[in-house]
Parts: C-alpha cells; sequence; structure tokens
C-alpha cells in the first residue's frame, strides 16, 4: 500500500502551512475536530451532516475515477463553504475571512508548494523496488539529521524487540525496519522541513497542528492491527489527516503576501473555517500528490460527520487515534470509550483496541 500511495508522489507537493497567528498557546478548539462555539457561537452541527458533496462511498472506491473524486471533493468544499459563510456573523466583522473562504472554495492559487528536487528524488529511490541497501544508505549519509531520525525510528518500541541491540548504523537501521518505513521516515522529514517558520500570529497555531499530527501518526500505526489496517500506511495517512488545516494557513499566508498587509480575521471565525474546510482541503491534497482515492477519501471522511455507510477500518482508525490524542494531549482526560464508538459509529471492535491501546500505552 504505501509504495501505491508514493507512486505518483514525484508529480507535485506544495507544503501546507503558512503564516503567523496568535501569541501564546493555541486553544484546544484548534485541533479539536468537534469544539464548543464558532464563528458565531455554538454551531449547529446537524446542519454539517447532510454534506451532498462529499462524495463517500463508490466515488471514492474506484482508483481510475480520480476526476470523479476531483468533482465529490470540490462539491463538499463548496457545500461546506457556503455553510460556514451563512452562519450568523456574530458582533465582529469578518474581516478578510469571507474572501478567503470563497479563495479556498473555488480552487484559487496554489495551495500546494512542489516538493523539493532532492525530496523527490529520495522519495523515487524509496519507492524503487530495485533500491539496495547501499542506495537508501546514501540517501541518509547525504542528511545526518534525517540519519538521526532513522535511527531514532529503528530503535523504537515498535521496530526494536525486546533482545534485539540498539541500532547504531543507517545500513542497520534500513535493514531493520524495510523500505516502506524508510518512505514514513522521508515523509515525516520532508513535510517537517517544508514547514514554514511564519513567527507572529500564525506560528504558534501551526506548531500546535504539526505536533499533533505527529503524535498520532505512531499512535495510529500500533492501533492498525486491531482495524485490520496495514501499520505503515496508518502512520502515513494519520501523519497527513490534518494537512487540510495546514494547506489553509498557506493559503492565507499566500494572500497575506499579495495583500501586503496582516490578514484580519477574529479568531473564532479563523477556528470554525478550518474545522469545517480542512477535510476536503485534505482530500484534494491527496489527490494533488499522487496518494490516491483511498488516501483521499481518508482525509476527506477522519471526522466520519456523516459516517460512511458501510464499514470503513480506515477512517474508523483515523477517527479513534485523532481522539485519543485529543484526550490525552489537549484535554488531559481518560478516554471514553463508550461515547468515542457511538459518536463515531464505530464497527471495529472496541475490546481489541482497548487492549492494544493499554499495551502502548505502558
Amino acid at each position: 500500500m504505501s509504495s501505491q500511495l508514493w507512486q505518483r508522489l514525484v508529480v507535485g507537493f506544495r507544503s501546507v502551512l503558512g503564516p503567523k497567528l496568535a501569541c501564546g498557546d493555541p486553544p484546544v478548539a484548534l485541533l479539536d475536530p468537534e469544539p464548543d462555539g464558532g464563528a458565531s457561537g455554538a454551531a449547529d452541527e446537524t446542519a454539517w451532516q447532510s454534506d451532498p458533496g462529499s462524495g463517500r462511498g463508490e466515488e471514492f472506491d474506484s482508483p481510475e475515477r480520480i476526476d470523479d473524486v476531483q468533482a465529490a471533493l470540490d462539491r463538499s468544499l463548496a457545500w461546506r463553504a457556503q455553510v460556514l459563510l451563512e452562519q450568523p456573523a456574530g458582533t465582529d466583522p469578518l474581516g478578510d475571512g469571507p474572501a478567503i473562504v470563497a479563495s479556498l472554495r473555488n480552487g484559487e492559487g496554489d495551495v500546494i508548494r512542489q516538493i523539493p528536487f532532492a525530496a523527490q528524488q529520495a522519495l523515487a529511490v524509496s519507492r524503487n523496488p530495485t533500491s539496495s541497501v547501499g542506495d537508501l544508505v546514501r540517501l541518509f549519509e547525504r542528511d545526518p539529521t534525517l540519519a538521526q531520525s532513522l535511527l531514532r525510528t529503528a530503535n523504537s518500541a515498535w521496530y526494536q524487540r525486546e533482545d534485539d541491540e540498539a541500532v547504531v548504523s543507517i545500513a542497520a537501521g534500513v535493514q531493520r525496519i524495510g523500505l516502506q518505513a524508510v518512505e514514513n521516515v522521508l515523509l515525516t522529514s520532508i513535510v517537517g522541513g517544508m514547514l514554514c517558520r511564519p513567527g507572529g500570529v500564525y506560528g504558534g497555531l501551526v506548531k500546535k497542528v504539526w505536533s499533533h499530527m505527529l503524535r498520532t501518526a505512531p499512535l495510529a500505526q500500533r492501533l492498525a492491527p486491531a482495524f485490520g489496517v496495514d501499520p505503515e500506511t496508518a502512520f502515513t495517512l494519520a501523519l497527513l489527516h490534518d494537512v487540510g488545516k495546514l494547506a489553509v494557513f498557506d493559503f492565507i499566508s499566500a494572500r497575506r503576501r499579495d495583500l501586503r498587509r496582516e490578514i484580519r480575521m477574529p479568531e473564532a471565525f479563523l477556528y470554525e473555517m478550518l474545522k469545517r474546510l480542512h477535510e476536503p482541503v485534505g482530500g484534494r491534497a491527496a489527490l494533488r500528490w499522487g496518494l490516491g482515492t483511498r488516501a483521499a477519501r481518508a482525509l476527506a471522511e477522519h471526522h466520519r460527520l456523516p459516517a460512511p455507510a458501510a464499514p470503513d477500518p480506515l477512517t474508523e482508525l483515523l477517527y479513534v487515534a485523532e481522539r485519543l490524542d485529543l484526550a490525552a494531549h489537549a484535554r488531559f482526560e481518560e478516554p471514553d470509550w463508550e461515547t468515542l464508538w457511538k459518536d463515531g459509529l464505530i464497527t471495529t471492535d472496541r475490546a481489541a483496541v482497548e487492549r492494544r491501546y493499554a499495551v502502548e500505552s505502558n
């Protein structure tokens, strides 16, 4: 699955971050998939459960129908933008917010940055089944930071068995984790390295979102067997699950440069925009990067609102992993498993997931 996900990644990958928003620690609402409040107070959640353009089901399940998937994502984004803009504005003027939403809806500008050429080459080597261990070692030898990431991954609890000695060489690290995991090390480094360093008002928000994505990826990887999902695929898509938020930040940053001034927008409207639009934007990014329709569907539906008609272990896994991370790191709460399964309409055996979570948490 991992090699299929990256088969056409070199076509384009225009990053996902942006400028600057508020000082200090961003509120939980930035990360929480269902925070209270919004642009004008509590949003009417029932209005978001009838997305007519989400493309759930058949369209996403046909890999050869990428154009249909793109059209479904466009419909979803257009509908969500319309509902967002039709909400009462509240007492604060929305400033640049409506214009940014309209631009995102209409696909104006280029939201996804091109991946650096050297990174394209590295991914091409990692995806090539004829690449030797020596070819992969040379990739990491040129970048000490990348080499450290590889060794840290190889010596993590996921890959190092109880009686294994610590890996200290790049070659041994590559052999231990395998080709798919090497791709994930590269991906993590690429996305992290492409993060803007905006400073100012948006810097703290971008860091918060990226930290959440970094935590969710290994958590999803560890829980994946309970959902019947390939662990490396789980890592890849969990790492990217909120990439739509980063794409929105990047779009705002570009608009700021075009206007040659700071963006004016109430924080509440920004949080509501991120919450409502990031799923279809993330799905668009997956298609743009050549990750395929299954990845696009997973990113576009990971909040499961509404849940897919048929059982979907991949979105169930992303839904559960994201909320477990938020419970632990944003709200500092123990998981409410019953509510989690009920709200997400999860069909996977809960006891099996709880057992894996308990083992991995100890």
